[in-house]
């Protein structure tokens, strides 16, 4: 008579880090997943602190500072927010709930577009210039304290390396 249970199915192990010593073989594969993992943790790491030194130094957010940075670079002609939301990697609303606090905060102005009188153009208030403009230098140093300890010529092969990385996954889109 049958147990009632689903033989039991081997499954592949999941690697993390920690799995991925090396001591591992290193197969072109295995780095591809090292590379992928410390890439992951490190990002991570980095965003975390800046969370946190956004938090405590400006009592505002990362996500605030992308979407100010980027207003900050689109200028007077503003983004829509499907513009903001394909550059900052995020779904539509959630950009529309940040954006509707930015606007009550007066960081932001919403104006409809001359062309496309259904879409608004997002720029950013004076308020909101103001802020951005004493974030980004500390935004800036910030980033320094983090990555500084690499080297500059370490620095600006990982920058070259994550450019490429980036314009390969950018084609693939």
């Amino acid at each position: 008579m049958k147990s009632g249970r689903e033989p039991a199915v081997k499954r592949p192990r999941l690697a993390g880090i920690e799995s991925l010593s090396d001591s591992s073989p290193d197969t072109d594969s295995k780095n591809s997943l090292r590379a992928w993992l410390f890439l992951l943790k490190c990002a991570k790491r980095v965003e975390q602190e800046m969370s946190t030194r956004f938090r405590e130094q400006f009592q505002s957010s990362l996500s605030r500072f992308d979407v100010l940075a980027h207003l900050d670079l689109a200028g007077d002609k503003g983004l829509s927010t499907s513009q903001l939301a394909k550059r900052l990697l995020a779904s539509q609303g959630n950009i529309t709930r940040l954006l509707d606090r930015m606007a009550q905060d007066g960081l932001i102005d919403r104006r409809g577009d001359s062309a496309d009188r259904r879409v608004s153009k997002i720029r950013l208030s004076t308020r909101g210039a103001e802020l951005f403009a004493r974030m980004a230098p500390a935004h800036e140093q910030w980033s320094h304290e983090l990555l500084g300890s690499t080297g500059i010529a370490d620095r600006d092969s990982l920058v070259t390396l994550l450019r490429h990385l980036h314009d390969h996954l950018e084609s693939r889109r």
